[in-house]
């Protein structure tokens, strides 16, 4: 996730049943991890997988202060809590991420990266469910969310289908423009929206946090190659545009439907076409005065019904580009589609454009495709996974331009 904040949230009601079985004694709480992760996620943590110091999250978190000092030493960044909070420690199970992560990537990206300066555990105050990468002091914070605990949460697999779902619906919940009632006025009800998924579940399998670090790092790397600055335009990397000005939007959507050529028809407020469906489909109009874009032929009287007719696609248009269509299995499809780009509002409220081919044969999740600095950070997870098939369905052009930076 970026400094714009993205959702991500995993396994909230395990979670619950876990709290709601966790009576006194670690026999118990062991009794209650089998019921709520099974006996593998169990074996595991009673196995040594924290590393010989303890079973994270069930135990005092005895020498991660220490360890996470090593690992500082190691990697050449801050692992662990900032000096405002020196006693919130990373557990074991997730050090061991941590670790695993940090040193399977090259070193440009870690060590000799400006960009990356820390990574640290979030406060016991947060009321965060997103981890993500802060480009002004260049960390990332790793949430556990809804205080789940860290054994759990590094056991999460995206690869498990119900996991997958839970981890969705949470991330969907700070969704502007999705809710049962939307999608149903949308005509798009029971469709499946996913945001890890999409793709195919093979695409879909592995580890979240592991996942999650390379995806955050990827953040950090975007910066270091300037590739949002000089690179998202191109064809191989999704072909981007973002739009600042609602304007050539409008101007577009316009000229599909039909009324390219009556752009300065005028509404009853005496304002052109062109520059009222502007207004109707700025993010903050149309969410803050929905009726604007919806009554939207209610302001042209005047004209005759082919107008308006023409007219309610631009409003068809411009209702799902705000509903999150990427989380949708097509993106949007057709209604969405201009030409050979798909237009939309991503989930930070602004316009943007991608190369449909794009993401039909290369996107590795839906979420690759809500936003350009979500596709690097997504192409970049992908490439590092040491899994072949993520890397292999990246556009050949990017992966000749990750194996030339050296990695």
């Amino acid at each position: 996730m970026h400094a714009r904040r993205e959702a991500e949230t995993d396994g909230a009601s395990a979670v619950a049943r876990a709290r709601a079985e966790r009576p006194e004694g670690r026999a118990a709480q062991v009794l209650a991890l089998q019921r709520t992760a099974g006996n593998a996620v169990v074996v595991q943590m009673l196995g040594g997988s924290t590393g010989g110091h303890g079973i994270g999250g069930l135990v005092a978190n005895t020498g991660a202060a220490q360890r996470e000092a090593a690992l500082s030493t190691k990697y050449g960044i801050r692992i662990g809590p900032p000096a405002d909070r020196p006693n919130d420690h990373f557990s074991h199970s997730m050090l061991n991420r941590i670790d695993g992560i940090l040193g399977s990537l090259p070193s440009q990206d870690v060590r000799d990266n400006p960009e990356l300066r820390a990574i640290q555990p979030a406060g016991a105050d947060t009321t965060s469910a997103a981890s993500l990468y802060d480009g002004e002091d260049r960390s990332i914070t790793m949430v556990s969310p809804f205080g789940m605990p860290s054994w759990l949460y590094t056991e999460l697999n995206r690869g498990v289908p119900w996991q997958r779902s839970l981890m969705d619906k949470g991330a969907m919940a700070d969704y502007d423009g999705i809710s049962e009632a939307e999608d149903k006025a949308l005509g798009i009800a029971g469709e499946k929206r996913q945001v890890m998924g999409g793709t195919s579940d093979v695409l879909a399998n592995g580890n979240l946090v592991k996942w999650t670090l390379r995806h955050e790092i990827g953040h950090s790397v975007d910066r270091q190659a300037g590739w949002a600055v000089g690179l998202k335009h191109e064809p191989r990397f999704g072909g981007w545009e973002a739009y600042d000005d609602t304007h050539p939007v409008a101007v577009a959507i316009l000229t599909e439907a039909g009324l390219g050529d009556q752009l300065d028809a005028e509404d009853r407020f005496h304002m052109t076409l062109g520059a009222s469906v502007a207004l109707a489909l700025n993010p903050a109009m149309a969410r803050g005065n929905p009726k604007r874009l919806t009554d939207l032929a209610d302001n042209f009287p005047d004209q005759d019904q082919q107008f308006k007719d023409r007219l309610a696609r631009v409003v068809q248009f411009g209702r799902l580009a705000l509903a999150q269509p990427w989380t949708l299995t097509d993106g949007g499809g057709n209604t969405l589609a201009i030409g050979d780009r798909t237009y939309h509002v991503d989930h930070y409220g602004q316009w943007v454009s991608y190369l449909r081919a794009e993401r039909e044969r290369h996107a590795v999740s839906n979420y690759q495709f809500s936003t350009p600095e979500e596709w690097f950070a997504e192409a970049y997870a992908a490439y590092h996974d040491p899994k072949p098939e993520p890397r292999a369905r990246l556009n050949p052009g990017a992966r000749e331009w990750f194996e030339a930076r050296g990695d």
